[in-house]
C-alpha cells in the first residue's frame, strides 16, 4: 500500500512541486528577451558567398584605390615583386589560420589561438594590438571617403561625410549579421567589377594597340626603365607599409567563420582563393598599368584606374573611379566595424576587456562591442576635423606593425599546434598548412626581416616608437588586470 501511494504522489506532484519545476522553463523564457553573455549564442548566418568577398574585400581597399600611384613613383616595378612576396605570406598565413580554425573552432579566432598556444600575456596583446589596428584601418578608409567626396563637393568639410559614413556604418553593423554579409558582398563586387573593367580595358589597350599609348605600350615597359629595381632595395623598403596594410585584414575572416553556416566548406575555399586574388587584381592591374606606360611617367596624385579607363574611352572615367573607390572605403570601413567589435566580445568572452562587452542582445550582435569600435571609429571624425590633410599619412606603418605582429603570433600558434598534432593529442583536419613546420619558421624569419628593414628606415621609424608606447601600456593594463584577478581570488 506504501508503495502504490508512492507512485502515485510521484504520478501527481503538489502544487509547489509543479512551481518549482516550471521556474527553470519561466527562467529560460525570460532569458530569451534580455541580452545574452555566452559566445555559442551568436549567429550563424553568414555564407560561402559572404565569406568569400570578404576575403576580397578586406585586401582592396585605401592602400590600393589612393596609394598605388604614389607606391609604382617610389619602388618602380619592384612593387610587383612586393605585392608577390606579400601574397604568398599571407597565403601561408591564412592557411595556418584556417587549419587552427576547423581544428579549434573559436569566435576569438587568432586572439583565442594565442592565448591557447602561445600564452594569456601573448593573447592579451594579440587581441587589443588586432583591435586597434583595424580601427586605424578604418580611420585611413573614413578619411578617404572624407576626402573624395570633398574633392566633389567643396563646400562641404572633410568631416561632415566621414560623420556620415560613419553613422551609416554603426547602423549596419547593429542590425543581424545577415545584413553586414550582404552589404559587404555587394559592395566587395562593385570592386572586383571595376579592376576586372580596368584589367580588360587595359588588355585591350595592349593588344589592339589603341590611342598613342598603345602604339607604345609593350611588356618591356616593366623592366626597360631602369630594371625591376630601379631604386634598389630601399625602393623595395618604402613600398612594404603600403603591401602590409593592404593586405591587413583578410584575417577577419577567420573571426567570419564563427558566425558561418558551414565553416568547414566556406572557410577552405575563401582562404584558397586569396592568393590567386592577389595575383589577379593587385599584381595583374599594376602590371598591365606598367606596361601601358613607364612607371617613372606616372603622377603619383593621379588614379591609375582613371588613365587606363579614359585612353578606353570612358570620358567619365574620373567620375567612375571615385565612386568605385567611396564604396571600396565604405566596404573596408564596414569590414572593419565587423571584426574590430567580434575581436572585442572575444577578449571580453575570455577575461581580457569588461564582461559587460561580450553581451549579445535579441538579435545575437556584440552590440556594446560595436558602440564602442563605432565611438572609437569616430575618433577619425575628429582627426578628419582637426588635421583633415595629414591623418591619412600617418597610418599605414602603424597598421604594418601590428600585422606583422598577428601573422607571427599566428604562426607560432600554429607550430604548437602542429607540435601537439604530433604527439596525438589534437585534433586532425584535412584543411592543412603545405610544409609544416618548415613553413611556419621560414614565414616568422621573413616577417622578422621585413620589420628590422622598416625599422631601420629613417620614413618609418617614427611609427616604430608609437608601438613600443603602445606596447607599454598594454604591458601595464595587463599588470593591472593580473593583479585585481588575484586579489579576487585571494579575498574569495
Amino acid at each position: 500500500m506504501n508503495t502504490s501511494r508512492n507512485v502515485k504522489r510521484k504520478r501527481h506532484p503538489t502544487p509547489a512541486l509543479q512551481i518549482a519545476r516550471m521556474e527553470p522553463i519561466a527562467q529560460t523564457v525570460a532569458s530569451l528577451n534580455k541580452p545574452t553573455r555566452v559566445a555559442d549564442h551568436i549567429s550563424h548566418n553568414l555564407k560561402h558567398r559572404h565569406l568569400q568577398l570578404m576575403a576580397i574585400g578586406g585586401a582592396i581597399g585605401a592602400g590600393f584605390f589612393l596609394g598605388s600611384g604614389v607606391a609604382i613613383s617610389q619602388a618602380g616595378p619592384a612593387l610587383l615583386v612586393a605585392y608577390l612576396l606579400a601574397g604568398a605570406m599571407i597565403y601561408l598565413v591564412m592557411r595556418a589560420l584556417g587549419e587552427l580554425t576547423l581544428a579549434h573552432p573559436s569566435p576569438g579566432s587568432f586572439a583565442a589561438y594565442t592565448t591557447r598556444f602561445v600564452g594569456p600575456f601573448a593573447g592579451f596583446i594579440t587581441g587589443w594590438s588586432y583591435w586597434l589596428s583595424l580601427l586605424l584601418v578604418g580611420v585611413a578608409e573614413i578619411t578617404g571617403i572624407g576626402l573624395l567626396l570633398h574633392r566633389w563637393y567643396p563646400a562641404i568639410p572633410q568631416w561632415i561625410p566621414a560623420l556620415c559614413a560613419t553613422l551609416l556604418l554603426y547602423t549596419i553593423n547593429m542590425r543581424t549579421v545577415k545584413s553586414f554579409g550582404e552589404s559587404e558582398y555587394w559592395l566587395s563586387m562593385i570592386k572586383v567589377v571595376t579592376i576586372i573593367a580596368v584589367l580588360l580595358c587595359g588588355l585591350a589597350i595592349l593588344v589592339f594597340r589603341i590611342g598613342d599609348v598603345g602604339r607604345h605600350a609593350h611588356v618591356a615597359n616593366i623592366w626597360q626603365h631602369g630594371g625591376i629595381l630601379p631604386k634598389g632595395f630601399s625602393g623595395l623598403l618604402a613600398a612594404l607599409p603600403l603591401v602590409i596594410f593592404s593586405f591587413g585584414g583578410t584575417e577577419v575572416i577567420g573571426l567570419a567563420a564563427a558566425e558561418t553556416d558551414r565553416p568547414e566548406y566556406a572557410l577552405p575555399r575563401a582562404i584558397n582563393g586569396v592568393f590567386f586574388r592577389i595575383i589577379l587584381f593587385y599584381v595583374g592591374s599594376l602590371a598591365i598599368v606598367m606596361m601601358l606606360y613607364p612607371w617613372n611617367s606616372f603622377d603619383p596624385k593621379e588614379s591609375l584606374f582613371v588613365l587606363v579607363l579614359k585612353q578606353a574611352g570612358f570620358a567619365a572615367a574620373a567620375g567612375m573611379v571615385t565612386f568605385v573607390a567611396i564604396s571600396a572605403f565604405f566596404s573596408s570601413s564596414n569590414t572593419v566595424l565587423y571584426g574590430s567589435s567580434r575581436i572585442l566580445h572575444a577578449l571580453a568572452s575570455s577575461g581580457d576587456a569588461p564582461a559587460r562587452l561580450q553581451m549579445l542582445n535579441n538579435r545575437k550582435i556584440p552590440y556594446l562591442s560595436v558602440t564602442l569600435s563605432g565611438a572609437v571609429l569616430m575618433l577619425g571624425v575628429v582627426f578628419n576635423y582637426l588635421a583633415p590633410d595629414k591623418i591619412f599619412g600617418y597610418l599605414f606603418s602603424s597598421v604594418a606593425w601590428i600585422v606583422l605582429w598577428v601573422w607571427t603570433t599566428i604562426m607560432l600558434c600554429h607550430f604548437n599546434y602542429w607540435r601537439a598534432l604530433s604527439k596525438g593529442s589534437a585534433p586532425r583536419v584535412n584543411f592543412r598548412l603545405p610544409g609544416a613546420p618548415y613553413t611556419n619558421w621560414a614565414i616568422i624569419l621573413a616577417i622578422g626581416v621585413i620589420a628590422v628593414l622598416i625599422a631601420t628606415n629613417g620614413t618609418t621609424r617614427i611609427t616604430f616608437y608609437v608601438i613600443a608606447s603602445w606596447l607599454g601600456i598594454l604591458i601595464v593594463a595587463y599588470d593591472v588586470k593580473s593583479y585585481e584577478q588575484s586579489t579576487t581570488t585571494g579575498s574569495n
